[in-house]
C-alpha cells in the first residue's frame, strides 16, 4: 500500500512542479496522508507549499479534513499562493476550488470553497465567530470551517513572535491538537527551540537541506558587511546593463526616497527601475509585481527597490543584493531572493541609523555577528540555521514555554469571541498595527455605496498619527454602523482620534498616490476615485416570496442533505465528538435543529404581524410585511434546549445546539421575548418525518411550547476554551445558516 501512495505521490507531485519530488517533500507528505501534523523547516524556495497541497489532494476526505485553510502573513503573498495553487490545479484537471481572504480582496468570506488561503488574521477571526471581513451578525458561519479544516501555517517567522505565534500555537492546542486533526507549521527561518517544542508533542518534524534542491547544490552567496548607511550612490554603482539588482530598505519612507532618487538616472541607460512596497492599491501592486518578475526573469538587467514585503513568497532572483542590517529570520529571508536559482551571488548589508521597525538590541547582536561570522563568507543552509540558532534560539524558547502568556491570548480571542470584537482580534495577532487611509476632498459627498468601493491602503497606525500631526493634516474618520440585515450609513467625523484597523478619509492637500510610487505623505495630491466593481458580498436586499412555515423547513432539509456531502469533515467529527453509536442519528440531530431553526416563527405575534391565516408563513413579500417582526431566533433555541440537552445527554453539548439555533440571524443574541406557539402540526410532521429517516426519538411535548416572561439564554457564547462545545456549536451554526440561506437563494 505505501508503495502505491508513493508511486501516486511521485506522479502529482511531477505533475504538479515539472521535477520529481524533493526528499523532504516526499517525507512530508507522506507523513501528512497517514494524518500525522507536521513541522517543514526547509530553505528558501524548496517547495514547502507543494510539500502541504500535493498531500491535501490525495487524501481519502472521508476521515481527513476536505477544506485546506492556508493561512500566510501577508495579503500580496495571499494572492500568489492563491494564483500558483489555482495554476497547480489546472494542471491536474482536479476539481477543487482554491479562493483568497485577505482585507482588500474577501473573496470567500464564508470560508465556503475546498481551498481558502487566507492572512492569518482571517483564520483566527473566523476561528473566533468574529470574522474580519464580515458584520457582527453573520460571525459564526465561516467558524465550522476553521474548526473542521485541515489548517496550514506558513512563512510563520514573519509571524508576530510574542502574538501572532502565540494565538497560533493557541489554535493548534486548543483544536487540532485535542482534537485529533492534522497541522502543518513551515518556514525557513525556525530555530531549534521551536522544532524541539513539537518533537516534545510528538509532531512529526521534516527537514529539508541544500543537497536536496537542485538549485541550491551549486548555490554561492558571498556576504559583505559594509559599515555605513545606504545611499542612492550605492545603487547607481552598482546596477549595470548586466546585472539584476535588488535593493532593500527596512522603511516605506527609505524605499521610496532611494528610488526617486535613483529611478530617473536608471532609466536613461535604459535600465527598468520598480518599487515594491505595503503602500500601494492591490491592482497597482500586481502591475508593477509582474512587469519586475518578467523583467529579472527575462532579462540581464533590472533594479527593484523594496521593503519586508519581499521576504515571504516574492519568487524571483537578483544577482547583487544591497539591503540594510535586519535581523537573522529577516535576512535570511531576503537573502534568499540571491542566486535563488543557484549560481553566484553577492549580498551588501548596510548599517542602518536607526534600527526601527526592530528592536534595537537584536539589530546589534545582528550586525556583531555578520561581523565576526559572515563578512567575507558564503552563505549556504547550514550557516543560515547557525545564525537563527545563535540570534533566535534562545527568544524562541521563551516564546514557546510561556504557556501563561499563551493562556492569556487564549482567553482574549475567547474575550473577542464572546464580544465580537475585531479590535480584539488584531490585538492579539500582531503589535504592528495597521488603519485604512484613502484620499478624498468631500467625504460627506461620497454616497454609501461609494464609500464601500473607495480604494483603501494600509498604513500602520504609528506613521498614520505621526505624518498626520507633523503635517497639521485635515482629516475624517470613518464611522460604519450595520444592522441585523447588513444595510449600514457612515458618518465623516472630522480630525477623530487614529484607531487601528479604522477607515480614514485625508484631503489631497497633505497626501498624494501614484500608481508607480504608492502613498506619498506630504505631498499635494488628487482625490482618489470610487471603483466600478461591485463586490459579491456586499450586501443585497432579500426580496421574499411567500413561502409557508413547512414548506421553508423542507426545502432547508433538502439543502441540508446537499450540504452533508460538502461538509462531510464538519459532519465527521461532529459524529466523533457526539456519543452516538450511529452516525445516522448523529445527522438526525443537525437536521432537527435545521429544519426548527424557525420554530420561534410560529410564535402567535410573530404569525399575526405577518398576516398568516390558516397557514403558518416563514417569509412574506416586503409590502405585506408590517413594521417591525418580534425577534424569532432565540425563542426556537429556549423552545429545543431541554429536548437537545436530552437527545445529547449533556447539558454542555446540547446547550451549545440550541445556542447555534438561536444565533442563526445574530450571533451572540440572549434575550429570550415572552411567546406562544401555535400551528404545532407542523412541527410534529417534521418530528415524524426525522424520526422514520434517522431513528431520532423527540415529542411533540419536549418542546417548550410557551413562556409567560421575559428570559435569557444560558450564555450569550459558548466559551472557546470548552474546544468540544465550542467545536460543536460552530459546525451546527454553519449546517443552519448555509441551509438558511441557499433555501433562500433558491427563492
Amino acid at each position: 500500500m505505501k508503495g502505491d501512495v508513493e508511486f501516486k505521490l511521485e506522479e502529482v507531485f511531477i505533475r504538479v512542479c515539472g521535477s520529481n519530488p524533493y526528499k523532504h517533500q516526499l517525507a512530508a507528505a507522506e507523513k501528512i496522508l497517514e494524518g500525522k501534523s507536521v513541522v517543514i523547516r526547509a530553505p528558501c524556495g524548496s517547495g514547502k507549499t507543494e510539500a502541504c497541497f500535493v498531500p491535501f489532494l490525495l487524501a481519502e476526505k472521508s476521515e481527513f479534513p476536505n477544506r485546506l485553510v492556508y493561512s500566510l502573513p501577508t495579503r500580496a503573498l495571499v494572492e500568489d499562493i492563491a494564483e500558483r495553487l489555482k495554476e497547480k490545479m489546472g494542471k491536474l484537471g482536479a476539481f477543487l476550488s482554491v479562493s483568497c481572504q485577505h482585507g482588500a480582496n474577501p473573496e470567500d468570506p464564508f470560508f465556503k470553497e475546498d481551498v481558502i488561503v487566507a492572512t492569518i488574521d482571517q483564520t483566527i477571526g473566523a476561528y473566533c465567530c468574529t470574522p474580519l471581513s464580515l458584520p457582527a451578525y453573520l460571525g459564526n458561519i465561516p467558524a465550522g470551517a476553521v474548526t473542521t479544516a485541515f489548517l496550514c501555517f506558513d512563512e510563520v517567522h514573519t509571524y508576530d513572535h510574542w502574538l501572532g505565534l502565540q494565538s497560533m500555537l493557541a489554535l493548534i492546542e486548543q483544536g487540532h491538537e485535542r482534537l485529533g486533526l492534522p497541522f502543518v507549521v513551515m518556514s525557513a527561518t525556525l530555530p531549534d527551540s521551536f522544532i524541539e517544542w513539537f518533537k516534545e508533542k510528538n509532531v512529526e518534524v521534516v527537514e529539508g537541506k541544500d543537497e536536496y534542491v537542485p538549485s541550491r547544490k551549486n548555490r554561492r552567496v558571498h556576504i559583505h558587511w559594509v559599515p555605513r548607511f545606504l545611499s542612492e550612490e550605492d545603487v547607481l554603482n552598482t546596477v549595470s546593463d548586466n546585472v539584476r539588482v535588488m535593493v532593500v530598505c527596512n522603511t516605506v519612507f527609505k524605499a521610496q526616497e532611494i528610488y526617486r532618487k535613483v529611478a530617473g538616472k536608471l532609466s536613461e541607460k535604459g535600465i527598468p527601475v520598480f518599487i515594491l512596497h505595503s503602500r500601494f492599491l492591490p491592482e497597482d501592486r500586481s502591475e508593477i509585481e509582474s512587469k519586475m518578475k518578467a523583467i529579472f526573469k527575462n532579462r540581464r538587467c533590472g533594479c527593484l527597490v523594496t521593503t519586508q514585503v519581499c521576504e515571504v513568497g516574492l519568487d524571483v532572483s537578483c544577482d547583487i543584493m544591497l539591503t540594510e542590517v535586519a535581523p537573522p529570520d529577516s535576512l535570511v529571508q531576503r537573502i534568499g531572493r540571491c542566486a535563488r536559482r543557484g549560481g553566484e551571488g553577492q549580498v551588501y548589508i548596510y548599517d542602518v541609523k536607526s534600527p526601527a521597525p526592530y528592536e534595537k538590541g537584536l539589530v546589534e547582536e545582528t550586525k556583531r555577528y555578520i561581523m565576526e561570522h559572515l563578512d567575507g563568507k558564503i552563505l549556504r543552509w547550514e550557516q543560515e540555521l547557525e545564525f537563527v540558532n545563535a540570534l533566535l534560539d534562545d527568544r524562541f524558547r521563551k516564546i514557546m514555554e510561556d504557556e501563561r502568556r499563551r493562556l492569556t491570548i487564549l482567553k482574549n480571542l475567547g474575550d473577542a469571541a464572546f464580544k465580537g470584537d475585531k479590535r480584539q482580534i488584531e490585538e492579539n495577532i500582531r503589535q504592528v498595527l495597521n488603519a485604512n487611509v484613502t484620499i478624498h476632498e468631500n467625504p460627506e459627498s461620497l454616497k454609501n455605496d461609494e464609500i464601500l468601493r473607495m480604494p483603501w491602503i494600509s498604513v500602520n497606525v504609528n506613521v498614520l498619527k505621526n505624518q498626520l500631526s507633523k503635517l497639521n493634516a485635515k482629516y475624517w474618520r470613518i464611522k460604519f454602523s450595520d444592522d441585523e440585515r447588513g444595510s449600514f450609513t457612515f458618518k465623516a467625523e472630522q480630525n477623530g482620534i487614529i484607531w487601528p484597523h479604522e477607515y480614514y478619509i485625508v484631503s489631497p492637500e497633505f497626501i498624494s498616490y501614484f500608481p508607480n510610487v504608492g502613498l506619498i505623505f506630504g505631498e499635494k495630491g488628487e482625490s482618489l476615485k470610487p471603483s466600478s466593481r461591485i463586490d459579491g458580498h456586499e450586501a443585497k436586499e432579500r426580496k421574499y416570496p411567500e413561502e409557508s412555515w413547512l414548506e421553508h423547513a423542507r426545502k432547508c432539509l433538502t439543502k441540508f442533505e446537499e450540504l452533508i456531502n460538502r461538509e462531510r469533515s464538519a459532519f465527521t467529527l461532529f459524529n466523533r465528538i457526539l456519543p452516538f453509536d450511529s452516525p445516522k442519528m448523529a445527522q438526525g440531530l443537525i437536521a432537527l435543529c435545521v429544519a426548527l431553526h424557525d420554530l420561534g416563527k410560529l410564535n402567535e405575534e410573530w404569525q399575526r404581524k405577518i398576516g398568516a391565516a390558516d397557514v403558518p408563513l416563514a417569509h412574506a413579500p416586503i409590502l405585506r410585511r408590517r413594521p417591525s417582526l418580534p425577534p424569532h431566533a432565540t425563542i426556537s433555541g429556549y423552545a429545543l434546549l431541554d429536548a437537545l440537552i436530552k437527545l445529547t445527554r449533556s447539558r454542555g453539548l446540547g446547550g451549545s445546539m440550541a445556542l447555534a439555533v438561536a444565533h442563526h440571524h445574530h450571533t451572540r443574541a440572549i434575550e429570550v421575548i415572552p411567546y406562544r406557539l401555535r400551528y404545532m402540526k407542523n412541527v410534529e410532521i417534521i418530528l415524524r418525518y426525522l424520526n422514520e429517516k434517522y431513528g431520532l426519538s423527540i415529542e411533540l411535548n419536549e418542546i417548550k411550547e410557551k413562556n409567560e416572561k421575559k428570559t435569557q439564554l444560558p450564555t450569550r457564547m459558548v466559551d472557546i476554551e470548552r474546544t468540544k462545545s465550542y467545536t460543536i456549536y460552530t459546525i451546527v451554526s454553519r449546517f443552519i445558516r448555509l441551509c438558511d440561506r441557499e433555501s433562500l437563494e433558491e427563492n
